[in-house]
């Protein structure tokens, strides 16, 4: 299989659009499309897809990914033989890209002015067709970005829910991107071990995680989860996770009229007297006061069915 590789510009970042879960039959074809607007990043579960970009053929296989540009022909080029399933997910940049046989650095869009402090090109290097790299990982955060968008979209009557669900899928893409992509160049054990627990600790905030957990998941051992985060960003894991849990927390205070209880549940604390001590200690206030008091700074304040402020 000759590698291709796909390299985009991220001055503008890329944007998520939309994703999907589908399954084909045998004997059904993927969608016959030109001048699809999007790039389409697909994750495959089971089964073989055949599918053509303009005049070149591929076949894509159960446990790859596989990335079609926009703006050409898409086709299959031969029915489904098996049942395939995969999900997919449509993205969209303004900024330059290219498609080659080697990773290409590609001019921003955007001009950054080198006034005070040097901003490098940053580019992102993805592999039109290749095994799906930490493949647990990836299809965990691909099916929380699928849930993030069928919420939103389920939400869409309440602005403000609709906007954190907004929120947390473009969040979570950019970090699948970073999960994905070909890194080049390489950079050091430690650093690449730390903002890949940074980023599991982000993605999964609202559930258990333990230093056994990281260390199994990263192949390290326990110990050394907290030395490699102290190392690179100066706090421990433990730090990294309260900090976030209390960040969202306060998204969902100021922008939802969601119960603390049911808040405190959602970012992923059990005991809610557990959380409304940590908060306290944190922003030297509960969570009701600290919604009463922001909320009071906006131009209207919320209120319930009954008329009066959410406490």
């Amino acid at each position: 299989m000759t590698k291709h590789f796909l390299s985009i510009s991220c001055l503008p970042t890329p944007t998520y659009i939309q994703s999907g879960h589908v399954v084909f039959s045998p004997g059904e074809r993927h969608p016959n499309r030109k001048n699809f607007q999007f790039f389409v990043m697909m994750f495959m579960q089971r089964g073989k897809l055949y599918i053509a970009e303009d005049d070149t053929q591929y076949t894509v296989h159960a446990g790859e990914m596989f990335v079609l540009q926009p703006q050409v022909h898409h086709y299959s080029w031969k029915p489904m033989d098996e049942t395939t399933e995969y999900y997919w997910i449509h993205f969209a940049t303004t900024g330059n890209y290219v498609q080659a046989g080697e990773p290409k650095q590609v001019q921003s869009l955007i001009p950054v002015p080198a006034i005070h402090y040097y901003t490098s090109m940053v580019t992102l290097f993805l592999q039109k067709q290749q095994p799906i790299p930490n493949e647990k990982t990836v299809f965990s955060m691909i099916k929380k970005i699928f849930a993030n968008s069928r919420r939103a979209n389920e939400n869409h009557s309440d602005t403000t829910q609709n906007s954190i669900e907004f929120w947390k899928a473009q969040q979570l893409f950019i970090d699948l991107l970073q999960q994905v992509q070909v890194q080049t160049p390489p950079e050091s054990p430690t650093v690449v071990i730390a903002n890949k627990i940074q980023r599991y600790i982000e993605d999964h905030y609202d559930e258990k995680i333990t230093y056994e957990e990281l260390g199994k998941q990263f192949h390290i051992h326990p110990n050394s989860v907290s030395i490699y985060m102290k190392k690179t960003f100066g706090i421990t894991p433990n730090m990294l996770l309260t900090k976030y849990r209390l960040e969202e927390a306060t998204k969902y205070l100021l922008l939802t009229s969601d119960q603390v209880s049911k808040i405190a549940t959602r970012v992923g604390y059990q005991n809610i007297y557990y959380f409304s001590m940590t908060f306290k200690k944190h922003y030297g206030m509960s969570p009701s006061q600290y919604r009463k008091k922001y909320i009071s700074l906006k131009p209207s304040t919320p209120v319930n069915s009954h008329g009066t402020q959410f406490l």
